[in-house]
């Protein structure tokens, strides 16, 4: 399992999320302090579910958030290669040779 790293913007010291609040099922308010006892900075910010990026197995999930845009460039892309029905040169000419 990996784990992110937070690092402290004053003194570049590991973090520890002191508590955290969960505000919906995507949206969670944490509050964090450094690690060296020099600097003991605190602060507060916030994690976030935007996107999704593929969907849940399941069959009535509980929250459902809107497809991330670059994966719904990728899949028009991939869609519009697969539709691509016009012949390949290289192909024709190996037809041809044969």
């Amino acid at each position: 399992m990996s784990t992110y790293k937070l690092v402290c913007p004053c003194c570049n010291s590991s973090m520890r999320i002191r508590t955290s609040e969960g505000q919906t099922p995507c949206f969670r308010s944490m509050y964090s302090e450094c690690t060296n006892l020099l600097c003991g900075a605190t602060f507060s910010g916030s994690l976030v579910w935007e996107y999704q990026l593929s969907p849940s197995g399941i069959e009535r999930p509980l929250t459902v958030l809107p497809t991330a845009p670059t994966k719904v460039r990728l899949l028009a892309r991939q869609n519009l290669k697969s539709k691509n029905d016009q012949p390949d040169l290289l192909d024709q000419l190996e037809m041809e040779r044969a």
